[in-house]
């Protein structure tokens, strides 16, 4: 079978969410999730796998590492914005943010940092989200 993309599990995705939380004590602010992508996403068109071509634009899927609170307004999000799912999102949705990756090799964590980005996203930028296929 065919995955075109490289996400992290949801345990992998928790323990990205702990050390940030414990060496950095933030999270994104209200109706905002904190999402991590793997860089170079491909895609499969037909039988043909066309790579992904353009280093700065931020990828349009991604796991949900830490969820902002959400407010009364956006409750019907509640449910499937949890910390582990796959949100896609569009093109130009996002904002990159960087962390230390010291953060995770102190916690022991080796997710490929070097191959993912980190952003932050509104609620309103997510178009889909589905269960991890890892």
């Amino acid at each position: 079978m065919y995955t075109p993309f490289r996400f992290v599990s949801k345990v992998v995705a928790e323990r990205i969410a702990q050390a940030i939380i414990e060496e950095v004590g933030g999270c994104p602010t209200e109706n905002r999730i904190l999402i991590l992508s793997p860089k170079d996403q491909d895609v499969k068109v037909g039988n043909i796998i066309v790579p992904g071509t353009n280093k700065e634009e931020i990828p349009n899927k991604g796991v949900v590492i830490i969820p902002g609170e959400i407010s009364e307004e956006y409750k019907t999000y509640r449910p499937i914005i949890k910390t582990g799912r796959v949100v896609t999102y569009g093109m130009y949705a996002g904002k990159k943010i960087d962390f230390n990756s010291k953060i995770f090799t102190d916690h022991g964590i080796d997710f490929g940092d070097d191959k993912h980005e980190f952003s932050v996203l509104s609620l309103t930028e997510v178009i889909f989200t589905e269960n991890n296929p890892m």
